[in-house]
């Protein structure tokens, strides 16, 4: 298999992802007021995150085997268990710990 490379991965994913948004937005737009508030804040910052998660994926991918990095990604439900009980104030259970003690595990032993 060919390899394109980080910078043109990046390129098209990105360039992929601006004209889905871009489609996206023409078609709710007409039925939609835009309106900046607290909740938009959010969206753009998690936005801000998800391209600079995708720039670090690509880089962390040039640099080591996927076979070790792409399980990983599966791990990323702890952290939204984690974020919840720091922002959100949820309460994780006995479950949730078993759970991210045991991806933890996996997450180690994937590594060796």
């Amino acid at each position: 298999m060919e390899q394109i490379g980080i910078k043109q991965a990046l390129i098209w994913n990105n360039g992929i992802a601006i004209v889905i948004s871009i489609l996206i937005i023409a078609f709710l737009l007409p039925q939609t007021t835009l309106r900046i508030h607290k909740g938009a804040f959010y969206v753009m910052i998690a936005t801000a995150f998800g391209i600079t998660g995708s720039i670090i994926w690509y880089i962390v991918l040039e640099k080591e085997k996927a076979s070790l990095i792409v399980p990983f990604t599966a791990l990323y439900p702890l952290i939204t268990v984690v974020l919840s009980a720091i922002f959100l104030k949820e309460k994780i259970s006995v479950a949730n710990w078993i759970g991210i003690i045991l991806a933890l595990i996996a997450g180690f032993l994937l590594s060796l």
